[in-house]
C-alpha cells in the first residue's frame, strides 16, 4: 500500500509541475495585484492536494481541473480584498475565468513554443530576458551588475523580443 501511496504523490506532483505555469497565467487573467498570485496558487496546490484523491480526469483534463480550483482560489482572495476600491465585478471575472479555462490547451502550447524558442537564445540572452522580468531586480541594478546603462539592456531586450516573436510566429499553428 505505500507504493501506491508514493506513486499516488509523485504522479501529483508530476502533473502539477506540468500544469503549474498555465495555472499561474490563468490567475494573473484573474487577479490585478501580481504580488497576491503566489499567494493564491500556493492555496490552489493545498486545495489541489487535499482533493487529488477525488480527481478522476486524465491527466490532459488535470491542468483544467487545477484551473477550476484556482478559479474558486481568486474568488475567495477577491472576497478577502473586497474593500479595495478596484477589484472587478463578479460578473467580469466570471467571463475572464471563463475566457481563461478555454484557453489552457493554447496557452499550453503557446508556453511549450516559448520554452523552445527561449532555448534558442544564448545562455547570456536567456539570463538577461530571466533578469529583466524577475520581480527580485530592476533593469536599473542589473545594469550596474553587467557594467553597462539601462538604456544599453533595453535596447538588447527588444532585439530579443524581436527574435522570440520570429521564433513564435514561426511555431505557431497557421490559420486558414
Amino acid at each position: 500500500m505505500e507504493h501506491n501511496k508514493n506513486s499516488n504523490n509523485e504522479d501529483f506532483l508530476r502533473l502539477l509541475a506540468k500544469s503549474e505555469p498555465i495555472v499561474r497565467g490563468y490567475l494573473r487573467s484573474l487577479i490585478q495585484d501580481h504580488h497576491d498570485i503566489s499567494d493564491v496558487m500556493q492555496n490552489v496546490f493545498i486545495v489541489s492536494w487535499k482533493k487529488y484523491s477525488q480527481f478522476k480526469g486524465t491527466d490532459d483534463d488535470f491542468c483544467k481541473w487545477a484551473c477550476v480550483i484556482a478559479r474558486y482560489e481568486a474568488l475567495k482572495h477577491r472576497q478577502n480584498k473586497k474593500r479595495d476600491r478596484f477589484v472587478l465585478g463578479t460578473d467580469i471575472l466570471d467571463k475572464i475565468a471563463d475566457e481563461g479555462l478555454e484557453n489552457t490547451a493554447e496557452s499550453s502550447q503557446w508556453l511549450h513554443n516559448l520554452e523552445h524558442c527561449l532555448t534558442q537564445l544564448s545562455q547570456s540572452n536567456r539570463e538577461l530576458v530571466h533578469n529583466a522580468y524577475s520581480p527580485e531586480i530592476s533593469i536599473k541594478d542589473y545594469a550596474k551588475e553587467c557594467n553597462t546603462t539601462a538604456d544599453a539592456l533595453y535596447q538588447k531586450l527588444r532585439r530579443i523580443r524581436t527574435s522570440l516573436s520570429n521564433c513564435m510566429d514561426k511555431l505557431a499553428p497557421q490559420e486558414g
